[in-house]
């Protein structure tokens, strides 16, 4: 399958108690949508204001996590749902999603109604995050994954050094690792390798800044690893599954 993708639109994490993430999350300074609807969802403010950035909650087996591709015309199922903000005021969200595709999970997206995931109440986090800006993955080739993807998506694609390669649509990047490769650069973590490769690991969230996340991990005993450039790393095991690196901009 092939697609015109402008970005990566957002992360869809599958899982059978998407509740328990949620908490965990939570914990983390992330706001989340209404817990009384599903999808729950981690909203960004975007680069653009018909694209959304966001992370969303879902219920289901086997558990995955997906990459979802944002394009401007979709045929596939529709599906909608209304949240009600803190003001009472209902929020309608229509989404189009497409057949899943290849070698990573991911899918496409036409968004009817993006401004739906750009509410000022779920965009601003205690954690000062401000945006997804790249996601992480794990393939037994990288490159090969990359060149599968490009072709895929219409995206281009860059070799950053050996063992790692940038696959990029828009604003958010997507990061191919070998395994060893991860596992030199995020070593504090001592993550275990997935069984089933190419697959999505973590994400790269940027926030204001760093010693404010730290005590706030630290209140709400987060273990959390340091690397360089002040970077704060959260390992999986945290978060219900996903890799979360949060690089301060200040």
């Amino acid at each position: 399958m092939k697609i015109s993708a402008r970005d990566i639109d957002h992360l869809s994490l599958t899982a059978s108690d998407p509740a328990e993430i949620a908490a965990r999350l939570s914990r983390l300074g992330f706001n989340l949508t209404p817990d009384d609807v599903e999808p729950r969802c981690i909203c960004f403010q975007p680069d653009r204001d018909d694209v959304p950035n966001y992370i969303e909650l879902l219920q289901g087996h086997p558990p995955v996590i997906s990459l979802a591709l944002n394009v401007p015309e979709l045929d596939g199922e529709e599906r909608t749902h209304s949240w009600e903000t803190e003001d009472g005021f209902e929020v309608d969200a229509g989404v189009v999603v497409g057949e899943s595709g290849g070698p990573l999970p991911w899918f496409p997206v036409k968004h009817e109604t993006p401004d739906a995931f750009m509410e000022p109440e779920w965009i601003v986090h205690p954690n000062g995050a401000l945006g997804m800006m790249a996601i992480h993955a794990i393939a037994e080739t990288p490159k090969d994954t990359a060149k599968a993807l490009k072709t895929a998506w219409g995206a281009s694609v860059e070799e950053i050094f050996d063992g790692c390669t940038m696959v990029k649509a828009g604003s958010v990047e997507l990061l191919i690792w070998s395994p060893l490769a991860f596992q030199l650069e995020y070593k504090a973590l001592e993550m275990m390798m997935p069984t089933e490769l190419p697959a999505v690991v973590g994400a790269a969230v940027a926030i204001e800044r760093a010693r404010p996340l730290q005590g706030l991990l630290s209140a709400n005993n987060v273990p959390f690893a340091l690397a360089e450039g002040d970077r704060v790393l959260v390992a999986p095991e945290q978060t219900g599954g996903l890799m979360i690196e949060f690089i301060p901009q200040n």
